[in-house]
C-alpha cells in the first residue's frame, strides 16, 4: 500500500513520538518501534547471511544496540529508520569481523520471505513479474544496488532517507537505483525470452 503525503507526515510524526518517548526511557514506546521496524530489519540482514538464526540473532543484536544507545540519538535530518538501518549494516558487518569468515549472502528470496509481497511492488518494473524472478535477478545484482532496492521498496525510504542510510549523496542513491532498475529489466527480459 502507497501512503500519501498527509499518512506519511502522520506516520512519520507517530514514530517521532514514539522515538522521543524512547530516548526518555520508556520501553513500551521502544517495543512498538521494535513492532514497526522488526519485519524490515530481518528482511534486511536476512539477505546478507545463509542461516536464518543468524539473521534472528542479529536482528535482536541491532534492536539491544539500539535500545542502548536511543539516548544518543539526535534526528538532525536523520529519520529514525536511517539510523537503525547503519546499526543493522554494522551489525553484519561485525558478525564477520568477529568470525572472521568471507561474507556468505543469502538470496534475495530469503531476504523477502518475510515481507508482504505488495511492499516490494515498484510501480515501473516490478507490478507485472513474478516476485519469485525478481529475487532471482536481484541476486545478479551488487550489494550497493540490492540494498538501495530494499530500503527503497521493502523499507519504504525515500532518496533522502536512503542516502542517509548508506552514507551515499542522493545522486548516488538514484544512480545506483537507475542502474538496479535497469539490470533488473534487462535480466528479466532474457528470462523470459530463454524461458
Amino acid at each position: 500500500m502507497v501512503l500519501g503525503a498527509r499518512e506519511t507526515a502522520l506516520a512519520e510524526r507517530h514514530i517521532d513520538r514514539l522515538v522521543a518517548k524512547a530516548i526518555a526511557g520508556d520501553a513500551r514506546a521502544f517495543g512498538r518501534l521494535y513492532d514497526e521496524f522488526a519485519d524490515r530489519v530481518y528482511a534486511f540482514v536476512r539477505g546478507r547471511v545463509v542461516s536464518t538464526q543468524d539473521a534472528e540473532d542479529l536482528t535482536a543484536t541491532v534492536f539491544l544496540k539500539a535500545w542502548e544507545a536511543i539516548n544518543g540519538y539526535d534526528d538532525r535530518g536523520i529519520p529514525f529508520g536511517a539510523w537503525l538501518f547503519r546499526i543493522a549494516r554494522n551489525a553484519v558487518i561485525d558478525s564477520y569481523r568477529r568470525t572472521a569468515r568471507v561474507p556468505e549472502i543469502a538470496s534475495a528470496e530469503d531476504a523477502f520471505e518475510v515481507m508482504d509481497v505488495s511492499a516490494i511492488v515498484d510501480e515501473r518494473v516490478f507490478a507485472r513479474l513474478e516476485v519469485e524472478e525478481v529475487c532471482e535477478a536481484m541476486d545478479s545484482l551488487t550489494e550497493e544496488q540490492r540494498s538501495v532496492l530494499m530500503l527503497r521498496f521493502v523499507w519504504g525510504f525515500d532518496v533522502k532517507e536512503s542516502a542517509q542510510g548508506l552514507g551515499k549523496s542522493e545522486g548516488a542513491v538514484k544512480a545506483l537505483q537507475h542502474r538496479a532498475v535497469r539490470s533488473l529489466t534487462r535480466l528479466l527480459a532474457e528470462e523470459n525470452e530463454h524461458g
